[in-house]
């Protein structure tokens, strides 16, 4: 017997890794990758972003957040 295929349940806990567009955030494993990243969207774009530390998954991710320094 055929198995049903299971609907997708949405996005949960996973909300943060997701752009207002729905695309997928681009995750970095070093505070420094995503820097240099912010530092390229700077330079390419004009966008200033920060880099920070995801509370999900750990890994670092790059956006219009400010921090709390």
């Amino acid at each position: 017997m055929k198995r049903r295929p299971t609907p997708s349940r949405g996005l949960g806990s996973a909300a943060p890794h997701v752009r207002r567009d729905g695309r997928p955030k681009a995750a970095y494993r070093t505070d420094a990758e995503a820097r240099q990243a912010a530092q390229a969207a700077w330079a390419i774009e004009g966008v200033a972003l920060n880099a920070y530390r995801c509370p999900v998954c750990h890994q670092w991710h790059i956006g219009k957040r400010f921090r709390d320094d």
